[in-house]
């Protein structure tokens, strides 16, 4: 499928380091669905939409392809379209990278740190109440992400931002019309309070867990609607 539609994405600001900024607006757009699963796209016009030469687009697809967001092929790019058994592939790896992140975070983190997750997993089990599934999305990124950081590991934060992107893409093979329900948004708090109690097996068993109850709601949901 190719893109024929208009397509607005920002424009790189020169001060950047082009290919990491290109990357992340690219990276965006695959996970907001701007650039949507499936679609290809040639190179020369991801560069003329972002406001840069080749050389950094190419650099950056490098690295999305490295997260399995996108295959590079001799046309351009194809955006990795969703499957069942890519999602429950994406969901493995988050599962263990999460919830070895989860651990670490509990043994890590400080005081301050702790009550700062804490805020951010109320804030997200608040919003998952509602129906603005762009505002659930966020404060979810936010919890994970945030759990992540407190691992004092770069290297497993990259690949469990990576396996996040790539099952939030892969997770649009939710049917239009099902209406959105964060089934397991509950255990943040639990996720959270174990890391401030610095319980690292309950931290790590409850990620897991919530990692799993994620990804059977969607396969649940899929299933309804197929």
């Amino acid at each position: 499928m190719t893109i024929d539609q208009p397509i607005q994405l920002q424009t790189v600001e020169r001060a950047e380091r082009l290919s990491v900024r290109t990357a992340e607006i690219l990276r965006d757009a695959i996970v907001n669905g701007t650039l949507p699963a499936g679609s290809d796209i040639p190179i020369p016009r991801i560069a003329k939409l972002c406001g840069v030469s080749a050389t950094p687009v190419r650099e950056a697809l490098v690295h999305l392809a490295e997260a399995g967001l996108v295959t590079v092929h001799s046309q351009g790019v194809h955006i990795t379209e969703p499957s069942l058994e890519g999602l429950r592939a994406a969901f493995e790896v988050r599962e263990a990278v999460e919830g070895m992140t989860a651990r670490l975070a509990a043994a890590r983190r400080t005081d301050e740190e702790s009550a700062s997750l804490l805020e951010v997993a109320r804030r997200s089990v608040e919003v998952a109440g509602g129906t603005d599934v762009k505002v659930f999305r966020e404060w979810d990124s936010r919890f994970h992400n945030g759990v992540t950081g407190l691992s004092r590991s770069p290297h497993l934060e990259r690949y469990a931002h990576n396996a996040l992107d790539l099952s939030q893409t892969l997770r649009n093979l939710r049917p239009v019309h099902q209406r959105f329900r964060a089934a397991s948004a509950h255990r943040h708090i639990e996720i959270a309070e174990s890391i401030a109690a610095g319980d690292g097996n309950a931290a790590e068993e409850l990620m897991r867990l919530h990692v799993r109850e994620v990804l059977a709601h969607i396969v649940e949901t899929i299933d309804a609607g197929a």
